[in-house]
């Protein structure tokens, strides 16, 4: 497991628990009490594990470098915007919901739930560009194998 860069398998977590909480917020807006504490766990936990995800990154970069050569950089690049975006809408919306906790006005209520289904957007773009990063992978990988012929033909 060592060299093997963390960022693959962390990122999965903040993904399943931005989602869900995201989810359960919508859910909060007709049954409060339970949906909404659900909620707010799941997307701090979320938070905390987008932020270990987002900080392991470096390590996954290093290792495409030392890998791939250069053919991934422009797509770590906007991978790396929007899982920034992601974390600040994110936050931005469990601070919307801290704050409506001491005083309650309700205009913070749906201004949270209009970050949490951008932050949801953005997160969706991130995991594509982390996709189109994998897909570099495998293309880079069957250039320079040996049996170039045998590797396309078995896409």
């Amino acid at each position: 497991m060592f060299g093997t860069p963390l960022h693959p398998l962390l990122v999965h977590f903040p993904i399943a628990l931005f989602i869900l909480g995201t989810i359960l917020q919508v859910v909060a807006l007709w049954r409060k009490d339970f949906f909404d504490k659900a909620a707010l766990f799941l997307l701090s936990v979320g938070f905390i594990s987008g932020i270990a995800a987002y900080l392991s990154g470096d390590g996954a970069e290093e290792f495409a470098a030392a890998h791939w050569g250069s053919a991934y950089r422009t797509a770590v690049e906007i991978h790396q915007f929007y899982a920034t975006v992601t974390l600040l809408l994110f936050g931005t919306a469990i601070g919307l919901r801290i704050l409506f906790h001491f005083f309650q006005k309700k205009i913070l209520i749906p201004l949270m739930l209009i970050f949490c289904i951008f932050g949801s957007i953005t997160l969706a773009l991130t995991g594509h560009y982390g996709g189109q990063m994998v897909y570099i992978q495998k293309h880079v990988d069957s250039l320079y194998s040996p049996n170039t012929k045998s590797s396309m033909q078995n896409e």
